[in-house]
């Protein structure tokens, strides 16, 4: 590839992710939800009974960021705490019936973007797209990682 179509290449690529980026803050946003919100929500959806240890390792923050998360989803009614049957210095974090609505709304919005983004594509183009998508991700995450050996 010449370096002019790279460029091209390169800048359509950010403009994509950053596109995506402005559209779900702007969903979130509407819901009342900061993307750090959003994201400790999802994972309590997809992994009932965890704890805020379980948040802080998924997301790679510190347990104390993870804690305030918790907090904050906890104060907005989206989900609920409770000691746990296994380990009683721990507590487990439940999603309420709000955080799964809530969950639902996000996931519409998920969805309803991804049909806008792969508008106008055939089926085996989207399958196309989105294995290519991936190789591109695995070959410059595996990058990354070479770089900091």
């Amino acid at each position: 590839m010449v370096y002019e179509n790279a460029h091209q290449l390169g800048r359509l690529i950010l403009k994509l992710a950053n596109t995506l980026i402005k559209n779900r803050n702007r969903h979130l946003k509407a819901l009342d939800l900061t993307t750090s919100q959003a994201d400790s929500l999802q994972f309590f959806l997809a992994n009932p009974q965890s704890t805020v240890t379980d948040l802080k390792d998924y997301l790679e923050i510190t347990h104390q960021t993870a804690r305030g998360l918790v907090q904050r989803i906890e104060e907005k009614g989206l989900v609920t705490p409770s000691p746990s049957s296994i380990d009683g210095r721990c507590r487990t974090i439940s999603p309420t019936e709000k955080g799964m609505e809530l969950g639902r709304t996000m996931a519409h919005n998920r969805e309803r973007t991804v049909l806008r983004l792969l508008s106008g594509m055939t089926e085996e183009e989207q399958e196309i797209f989105y294995r290519l998508l991936q190789t591109a991700y695995e070959n410059i995450k595996n990058e990354e990682k070479e770089m900091l050996s």
